[in-house]
């Protein structure tokens, strides 16, 4: 296989990773949705430090150490996404 053949053929993989990617992702802020919704009812503010802290360190826990900064980096985005969802839903409800 040469070169190109190779390069077509990891996009592709890529291409299928990032298609489950998107999928989890969104499933993942659909319940975060839900959890603003519980917040609210309940009157819990929607930043929640030790949640967070335990998110990053179970991500931590599951991934190699070559990768924990990017991981760190990954899990705070997608916390702040999430974050910035249950706020703006708290706003319009």
């Amino acid at each position: 296989m040469d070169t190109k053949q190779e390069l077509s053929l990891l996009r592709g993989e890529i291409d299928a990773i990032d298609r489950e990617l998107v999928a989890l992702f969104e499933r993942r802020m659909a319940v975060g949705a839900r959890v603003g919704e519980a917040k609210k009812a309940a009157g819990i503010v929607v930043l929640d430090e030790a949640r967070e802290r335990q998110v990053i360190e179970n991500a931590l826990r599951l991934s190699a150490p070559e990768n924990h900064a990017a991981v760190t980096a990954f899990m705070r985005n997608l916390m702040e996404l999430s974050k910035t969802r249950q706020q703006t839903q708290a706003k319009e409800s």
